[in-house]
């Protein structure tokens, strides 16, 4: 008898019952009539008609084989048979490296008694056996990667599993069952053995859901926890706002949690805070042309203008506290802080949070305009200046994150010095001196941003000193101008950071806008097209160029060719523009992450946390940490960084255990066992739900989907045939 792989799809068998109702119930009703001159007619009519029943039935049992072969085919079947083979073996360890495992036991870390047991049952198998073992918090982190007739050797394996100095993750059982399920499945016929240590934290429960391991498997739980743990974290450290203006008072939200059994009073929680020397706008504006590379953070003593606040708080035991910590105006800068709970506890990877808050004021940006300046309306910036001030005239919002400086790029005029800028807006601009367009090339290549809008002014001819500066997106044409239906946006990349907000109608529709004219333009291979319109042709295009990123919008600002800068829609889409150039839609100057979340940001920022955590596991030279915290936290290829501050040129990434971790509560083992469907053996060997061992007997498994699948197919183009000569 086969088997099945997925027999939740089994369910679908129901749907047999669906041929069998059209068959009954719209069958064709013949009506009879006297032909009394037409003899030999009767005769013709019963044969067709029991050749018409025969072929009625054959149809409904070919649809009946294709909605079974159908569900079958998504269930995955199997045949299992004994083999004698008895040499293919497979072991599976997962141990447990969550930062709970840091915890002290009898015979010192969890983490270190999990690898010490791991490394006698590799050392124990018996020879040809294939092992695969991975450490796990999040995410799994294999130590051993071997293909499925492969036969692994115990001493590599031995030698390769080191334990690691220090782990921050959160557990997730979800990921490490369905990476040993895999292997399983994979694994040609044989004895298979699954080891899971770990400590039972109940948070490891609710990530995800996974198929159940074969059942053949036999599945071991070594639980290395401790039944109480007495754990105060600080699980929530939450600024009043990562970015204030010099001057502000920001405050700071502080959650501390007790895991303990017993009421503590009098508990110190002391919130640290200071400048990072030479972090003003002017050492922002230098760091332009650096290499993306996480660099860490100065420590605490090296800060300036450091301020210490100090609290007592009452935990009792399960429930959480929550302080305010207010703080004095602060200078411009970069401000970086920690909250710390000074007591001895159990684990003390959560004993301590980072925060930093950006003190800057509104980024700057200049506007270059193609024409005369003025306070009209019919002038070209008139309203992308407005819309950056968020106010009218020369007067700005306070809030707004915009500071521009607007420059009419006429007959004699040159750009100043960049360098004092964080972006800048081409609007309508003709001819650019060669100069110019050297300085801006420059300023882009460093890290600058630069947002280009088309125009009138705008041509191959005129935009020829931004094209040799390599500022260019493609070859530019003539303006398309409509002579009866306005043009409309049709599509854009709805996963790209300024559209993405935009992309919910709720938010406003970007179809509605209408143009009555714009800039035809052919993109070069270097430049990505982010929306279209209607017509297929470009209407912003976007060209990495050095460190920094160039945008072309192919419309104008102005009111020439469309008066969608009234449109409700002109003020946030203009924002998520040039928030894209200056980092805003990122997360800003300060992006605050969890440890086992995906760590995004710019686009070499992966590859250079990964060469930089890899050269810490290596112990290559490395720029020094803060001896607050353990950098070797590596033990894979799977490299992230731990709990701390890092630098990445022109913004700071705050790193931060997962607030789950701090959770010590303990599941039991009936509670994983149901939710992930696993049965583990007893340690007397028994274990219900689990097929027997026989010796020298190993469960051969061959997977028949696929002529399955073939057979569907057979019975799919069978069917047409039957069907098109059927009345029924």
């Amino acid at each position: 008898m086969p088997s099945f792989l997925q027999t939740s799809f089994l369910t679908g068998m129901a749907a047999l019952a669906v041929p069998i109702l059209i068959h009954l119930f719209f069958r064709l009703k013949t009506k009879r009539v006297e032909l009394g001159t037409i003899r030999f007619l009767r005769i013709v009519l019963e044969e067709n008609a029991r050749r018409r029943k025969v072929m009625r039935w054959l149809l409904l049992a070919l649809r009946m084989a294709f909605v079974a072969l159908l569900v079958a085919t998504f269930a995955r079947p199997y045949f299992s048979a004994a083999a004698t083979t008895g040499d293919k073996e497979l072991l599976v360890i997962l141990i447990d490296q969550s930062a709970t495992m840091q915890l002290k036991g009898e015979r010192g870390r969890l983490i270190e008694q999990s690898i010490a047991e791991a490394k006698r049952l590799v050392q124990s198998a018996s020879p040809g056996t294939r092992i695969e073992v991975a450490l796990f918090d999040h995410v799994v982190r294999p130590v051993t990667a071997t293909k499925p007739d492969e036969i692994t050797i115990a001493a590599t394996v031995v030698e390769r599993l080191v334990v690691p100095n220090a782990s921050f993750g959160a557990t997730n059982y979800g990921s490490a069952i369905a990476w040993a399920r895999d292997i399983c499945v994979k694994a040609p016929p044989g004895r298979k053995e699954f080891h899971l240590f770990t400590d039972l934290q109940r948070s490891g429960l609710d990530w995800r859901d996974v198929e159940p391991l074969p059942a053949e498997v036999r599945s071991h739980l070594h639980d290395v926890g401790n039944p109480v743990v007495n754990n105060v974290a600080v699980t929530e450290v939450r600024p009043s706002n990562l970015w204030v203006r010099p001057g502000e008072t920001p405050s700071v939200k502080v959650t501390i949690q007790l895991g303990g059994a017993f009421v503590l009073t009098e508990v110190p929680v002391v919130l640290e805070v200071g400048r990072v020397e030479g972090s003003g706008r002017e050492s922002v504006a230098g760091s332009r042309g650096t290499p993306i590379a996480p660099t860490a953070a100065p420590e605490f003593s090296k800060l300036t203008s450091r301020i210490t606040k100090r609290e007592r708080v009452k935990l009792e035991p399960g429930a959480n506290v929550t302080l305010d910590f207010e703080l004095p105006p602060l200078a411009e800068g970069l401000w970086q802080g920690r909250i710390v709970v000074e007591y001895d506890d159990d684990l003390a990877f959560d004993n301590q949070r980072f925060f930093a808050i950006s003190v800057m004021p509104a980024y700057r940006v200049l506007v270059v305009n193609g024409s005369e300046s003025g306070l009209s309306v019919q002038n070209e910036t008139y309203f992308l200046e407005t819309a950056l001030r968020l106010a009218a005239g020369d007067s700005s919002f306070v809030e707004s994150p915009f500071s521009p400086t607007v420059l009419s790029y006429i007959a004699g005029a040159s750009l100043p010095k960049l360098s004092a800028f964080d972006a800048v807006v081409l609007a309508n601009v003709g001819e650019m001196r060669p100069a110019d367009a050297g300085q801006l090339a420059l300023f882009v290549r460093s890290g600058g941003g630069l947002l280009v809008f088309t125009g009138d002014n705008v041509s191959a001819k005129s935009s020829l000193a931004l094209t040799e500066a390599g500022l260019d997106v493609g070859a530019i044409g003539e303006p398309k101008v409509t002579v009866d239906l306005p043009w409309r946006l049709a599509k854009w990349d709805a996963s790209h950071p300024v559209f993405e907000p935009l992309s919910d109608p709720q938010h406003g529709d970007l179809r509605r806008l209408i143009f009555a004219a714009y800039t035809q333009l052919v993109p070069s291979t270097e430049a990505s097209v982010l929306m279209e319109f209607g017509t297929g042709d470009p209407a912003v295009l976007e060209r990495r160029v050095g460190e920094g990123t160039v945008l072309w919008v192919t419309i104008s600002c102005g009111r020439d060719w469309s008066d969608w800068s009234r449109s409700r829609l002109f003020l946030p889409l203009l924002h998520q523009l040039l928030g894209y150039e200056v980092g805003l839609t990122q997360g800003g100057r300060v992006r605050m992450k969890l440890v086992d979340t995906e760590l995004k940001g710019e686009p070499d920022e992966d590859q250079a946390t990964h060469d930089f955590a890899t050269a810490v596991r290596t112990k290559e030279p490395q720029p020094e940490l803060s001896a607050d915290r353990t950098t070797d936290s590596v033990t894979s290829s799977s490299a992230v960084l731990s709990p701390g501050l890092y630098s990445f040129g022109r913004y700071v990434k705050v790193v931060n255990t997962s607030p789950r971790e701090s959770d010590v509560e303990r599941c039991s083992r009936q509670e994983l066992e149901d939710r992930f469907a696993v049965k583990f053996v007893d340690e007397d060997g028994s274990s219900t739900g689990h097929i027997p061992i026989i010796s020298q007997v190993d469960v051969q498994r061959d997977e028949i989907w696929h002529w399955v699948a073939c057979t569907l197919l057979a019975v799919l183009l069978l069917e047409g045939f039957v069907g098109n000569r059927t009345t029924a």
